[in-house]
């Protein structure tokens, strides 16, 4: 007996591959906006606190305004930046920024180096308790450390000119903010000496990543400390080095701002001022909005420039252990 077994197939329902179409179309369109929406609140503040600012920056650099509520803002071309570029105290403030961007570079390279790798062969209890106190004076606000140096170098009864007169190596008390000759050293040793903490703990973190197999098979071979981190420890650190190098170039001058701000006002005539104080004080104290921000046009292309230069040397130069 024979059974014949009969398929049928139900034709498609009318509209259903438009339904799948639009679903799938649905999908793949949720799939591309959804990375968007996670960015979303990042986005949205660095719009707002960011890009924003910086195209508003770029409009007021050709005008004239005083930030009065009510004033127009009239429009200068390239005066601004004509009247800049002679302007003595400008030219003053970008040599003192030059001062401290290579001054502080030994307080974020040379001395955390050492000091991290100094510590990096402590036992573990000392090894944390060296690397808090070093880091304890980033953690301190700018006006407290402002307080406590002033308080040190103060004229007539600081302890530096009471130690110095006590030793017979002055004959009478040093005015050390209001000295030409002291304001800006002054200015980038309390800087260095805040510094040093950030990057001991960036070089610190960088060294724990080491493989400490290439110190026994250089030990092995006889090499001595001193060439264990010249020919180990610098090729390794090289990537964090040059980090480190890039974020003292581009902040050393925001970084001394406040103590410049606190501690001498740019003074004594200028010589302890730097470009971000002088923008600061076209600004705020001459209220001219449109000579400030054309300053920072001008160092925004300038450390733009520094920073794709570096970004080029560090890849050339740091040294990945894959």
């Amino acid at each position: 007996m024979s059974q014949t077994i009969e398929n049928s197939y139900a034709p498609p329902l009318k509209g259903s591959s438009a339904i799948a179409r639009r679903s799938l179309t649905k999908a793949k369109l949720w799939r591309r906006i959804k990375p968007f929406l996670y960015l979303a609140p990042a986005l949205i503040l660095l719009s707002v606190w960011m890009y924003k600012p910086l195209i508003t920056t770029f409009y007021l650099a050709f005008h004239k305004w005083n930030m009065v509520p009510g004033t127009e803002k009239k429009f200068v071309g390239l005066d601004n930046f004509d009247r800049l570029f002679h302007n003595p105290a400008f030219i003053d403030s970008i040599g003192n920024t030059v001062f401290y961007t290579v001054g502080l570079l030994p307080f974020s390279i040379l001395v955390p180096l050492v000091l991290a790798v100094v510590t990096n062969n402590m036992n573990g209890k000392m090894k944390n308790f060296y690397r808090g106190i070093f880091f304890i004076p980033m953690i301190l606000a700018p006006v407290s450390v402002s307080a406590i140096w002033r308080w040190l170098f103060h004229p007539s009864n600081g302890v530096v000119n009471h130690i110095l007169l006590k030793m017979g190596m002055i004959d009478q008390p040093i005015a050390f903010f209001s000295d030409a000759h002291y304001a800006k050293w002054i200015i980038l040793f309390i800087t260095g000496w805040k510094m040093i903490g950030f990057s001991v703990i960036m070089f610190s973190a960088a060294l724990t990543s080491i493989n400490r197999e290439y110190y026994e098979a250089a030990a092995i071979d006889g090499a001595s400390s001193l060439r264990q981190f010249i020919n180990v420890t610098v090729p390794l650190m090289s990537p964090m080095i040059m980090f480190m190098l890039m974020m003292s170039i581009l902040f050393s001058s925001q970084w001394t701002f406040a103590y410049i701000d606190i501690l001498t006002t740019g003074g004594p005539y200028g010589t302890s001022t730097n470009i971000y104080y002088e923008m600061y004080r076209y600004a705020f104290s001459n209220l001219n909005v449109g000579f400030s921000s054309a300053a920072a046009l001008v160092f925004f292309f300038l450390f733009g420039a520094i920073a794709l230069l570096l970004n080029a040397v560090s890849r050339k130069l740091s040294f990945y252990d894959n």
